[in-house]
Formats: structure tokens, sequence, C-alpha cells
């Protein structure tokens, strides 16, 4: 059996419409290991949020599977729910509870999984402290600026603990200089946690920054195109994104991503 902490098995996804079948995601393989972090890029329509969905478990997969640890997300029993407690996601919103404080909405999956209250305060103040939100903990989302709530969302798929972080472009609506303030965060936070991480973006920048391997998917149907192992030190820094290493690397990408085929 695989060692790796997620294995992604000739998985495709084809969506039924009105307009007869669309297939969105083909042939997709890859294994991560554990801690290692990857980013997923591709056209606007390559299926990138699909697969990041049959990651998750949201959705299931037409062809092929999906494991953590040897073992399929979406197989029946308490096996398969147990699993699913083990990955988190964060989105481009940050989807906080308005009448919740900050402290709350972190503490929020714990609430549901029936840990007790002085757990849930101690273990969101803790994440607070670790994301750069200390002293905003009884703040309402409407008092705090879009990367401060996008710390608060991240803290929130940590409360958890998870094994696999799945990231479907958190960063995408900030501004340059919080997505670059945000993006050392990330980095900081994973190396913390060593969470296996799943990162879909547009930015080829991002992904260089932030990554141990890059996978370019081919517009729809989605297939891999390449895969391009990082070879930078970390902890990254941005005034690195200048250095011949690192635009080397966004070169290669971006001429991958030129010769796509048809």
């Amino acid at each position: 059996m695989s060692s790796a902490a997620l294995q992604i098995e000739g998985v495709g996804k084809t969506f039924a419409t009105a307009g007869g079948a669309v297939e969105a995601v083909r042939g997709i393989e890859i294994e991560v290991a554990q801690g290692e972090f990857i980013a997923i890029l591709g056209p606007s329509g390559c299926g990138k949020t699909t697969l990041l969905r049959m990651i998750g478990g949201l959705i299931a997969p037409s062809q092929g599977d999906v494991r953590m640890s040897g073992q399929s997300i979406l197989s029946g029993g308490n096996a398969a729910e147990a699993r699913l407690g083990e990955l988190a996601f964060a989105f481009q919103e940050s989807r906080l509870f308005p009448w919740f404080t900050i402290e709350e909405n972190i503490a929020l999956p714990l609430r549901l999984r029936g840990v007790s209250a002085s757990e849930r305060i101690k273990r969101s103040r803790d994440l607070c402290q670790l994301v750069g939100l200390k002293g905003f903990e009884t703040a309402r989302p409407s008092q705090l600026s879009g990367g401060m709530r996008q710390r608060a969302s991240l803290a929130r798929a940590l409360s958890v603990s998870p094994k696999l972080l799945l990231l479907d472009e958190p960063f995408g609506a900030l501004d340059a200089m919080t997505r670059d303030q945000m993006n050392i965060e990330l980095q900081r936070i994973c190396a913390t946690t060593n969470a296996t991480v799943v990162l879909i973006t547009h930015s080829i920048a991002e992904a260089v920054f932030l990554a141990d391997r890059v996978v370019v998917l081919t517009p729809r149907p989605g297939r891999i195109h390449a895969i391009h192992k990082i070879e930078l030190p970390r902890p990254r820094t941005i005034d690195m994104q200048e250095t011949p290493e690192f635009q080397n690397h966004v070169r290669a990408i971006r001429t991958d991503i030129a010769g796509y085929p048809s």
C-alpha cells in the first residue's frame, strides 16, 4: 500500500446537462506526500475546482478514486466519515457568519463536533495567535479588513487540525500587497502544522512561491499537462520572486501553459 497522504487515481468527472454530457476532468493521477504543498494551475473552466471538490469528497468522481492514507474518501461507513473529518476547505470568500465574533467563527467546526466550550475557546485563541489575529478575537467580521477575514477563514479551516487542507483561491480577491502578506503567512502556518495542502490558483507566481510541485492542467476536459518540481529554499521571501531561479520556474510554467494541447 502506498504511503502517500493523498492519492488521486485515474479521476474523471462528467456532468449531465440539458445540452448533453460535459466532461470536466479526465484521468488525473497524482500522489501527494505528507506535508507536501501542491498547487494546481489551469485556464478557467478546466475543472480545477471540480477536481478539488472531488478530492474533498463534496462530489463523487465518475471514474477513479481519491484516497487518504490508502483509504477511499467516499467508501461507505464510519471510516469514510472519519477521513472526511481529517480535511478542511478555505475558499476565495471568507464565508464568516456576521453575527458571530471572530473567535466564535473559528470555533464553529469544533462546536459542530461537540467539543466543550472551554476547549473551543482555547483552540480559537491559539489559532488567532497563529494567523496574526491576536487582539481581534471578539471583533465581528465587518470590523476587519478583507485580509484579516481571510486569516480568520484559514484559522477556522485549521481548527480541526486537518491532515489535508484544500484551498480554492483563498487570496484571489485581495490586493497584491495583502496577497503577498497572506502567502507568507500561509507558508509559515503550513510549516508549523505540517498539513498536506492542495491549492487552486490562477497565479503562476503564487504557485511557485508556495508549492513544492505545480500541476498544470489542460483546457477542458482537465488533464495533467505537466508537473513542475519547485526547487527553491524555504522559507521563501517576497524578494526571492526577483531572483533568476524563481523567474526560471515562472517562465517554464508559462511556456507549458502557452503550449497546451488542443
